[in-house]
């Protein structure tokens, strides 16, 4: 996790995910809020902030994916990734909202042992929100966000964030049932595309050590809106891990701007090696995996030239979950 005073600064995966789904992308709201979470039985309180995106599909339908980070409390340092439906209320002639939305959260949290050192322990939770939103011109407005997340056998968490936002649409909300910006009902499908990386792996534990990382991918769209990947990692020496592997990963993508934007979120196995934690005696196979979440954005740089900007998070099953952070040059055809 990157919310470590000594990993990649707090800000950088928000920004990542405001990048996502920035300016090229239209018929959303982009919004980035900042307050206070408490735990429910009232002995915790820490700092929380919040990128979300939410996605307008009827006039008072809607969907979000949202990055939340519930800051730091003795023992536990957890933020993840929700999904929420919304129900959207309008009011003074559209200038203000009231919105609730319910969903998933799917969380990791590193806590401390008592032995020493740290684990990564995932878990899923339902979150529960409420927001109010006032539109101070046709495209910046305000939010107050309220969450409340409530994994089972673990801490159950408020927040109260308030923060600002930007409008992506068009002058009108957008057509039900129609995503992006593009013109008509044509099918896009992504073309073969390799692209080659560098970056930065950071492993989640109360120490973040960092590697240079590596990856090449090939990519092919397999019908509108879903790409197929296939791609060699190498997550560098951050001296408690040595990892690399391959990976496959199915996509929900989503193209803007004559398509000259591509932006995706990716999941799929990852078949790694560490060569820092060998197989147990006996064992005839060292390779093992792990779960592989990535967000992507992709702009078209010439005919065949792309950019592409990738984070990919890494759910290992022995306390060594990672972040990577790559920035890549990409060749499509035909």
């Amino acid at each position: 996790m990157i919310h470590r005073s000594d990993a990649l600064p707090r800000w950088f995966l928000p920004l990542l995910l405001l990048a996502w789904v920035g300016p090229g992308l239209r018929a959303q709201e982009v919004s980035m809020v900042a307050g206070r979470m408490s735990s429910d039985d009232g002995r915790h309180s820490s700092y929380t902030y919040q990128a979300d995106y939410r996605q307008d599909f009827y006039r008072n339908l809607a969907a979000s994916v949202a990055y939340l980070n519930e800051g730091h409390v003795p023992g536990h340092h957890r933020d993840g990734v929700a999904l929420e439906a919304w129900v959207r209320l309008p009011f003074d002639l559209n200038r203000f909202s009231v919105a609730l939305g319910a969903g998933g959260y799917g969380y990791d949290d590193t806590q401390n042992l008592p032995a020493g050192g740290s684990a990564d322990v995932h878990g899923t939770a339902p979150i529960f929100s409420a927001s109010g939103t006032g539109y101070l011109s046709d495209r910046w407005f305000y939010r107050a966000t309220l969450n409340h997340i409530a994994p089972a056998g673990a801490m159950k968490v408020n927040t109260a964030s308030l923060g600002i936002g930007f409008w992506f649409g068009q002058a009108q909300k957008p057509i039900p049932g129609r995503l992006g910006d593009t013109p008509s009902e044509r099918s896009y499908a992504t073309v073969q595309e390799i692209t080659v990386f560098g970056g930065q792996s950071v492993v989640n534990t109360f120490f973040s050590p960092k590697g240079g990382a590596f990856a090449a991918e090939y990519r092919r769209g397999l019908d509108r809106h879903i790409d197929w990947t296939v791609s060699l990692i190498y997550e560098g020496n951050p001296l408690i891990v040595r990892r690399s592997g391959a990976a496959t990963q199915g996509w929900a993508v989503n193209s803007f701007f004559d398509d000259r934007v591509t932006v995706g979120i990716g999941v799929g196995p990852y078949f790694y090696i560490d060569s820092k934690h060998p197989p147990e005696a006996g064992s005839r196979n060292p390779a093992a995996i792990a779960g592989l979440g990535s967000l992507s954005l992709t702009e078209k740089l010439s005919r065949h030239l792309v950019a592409h900007l990738l984070f990919d998070r890494v759910l290992s099953n022995y306390d060594r979950d990672a972040d990577i952070f790559l920035l890549g040059l990409g060749y499509r055809w035909p």
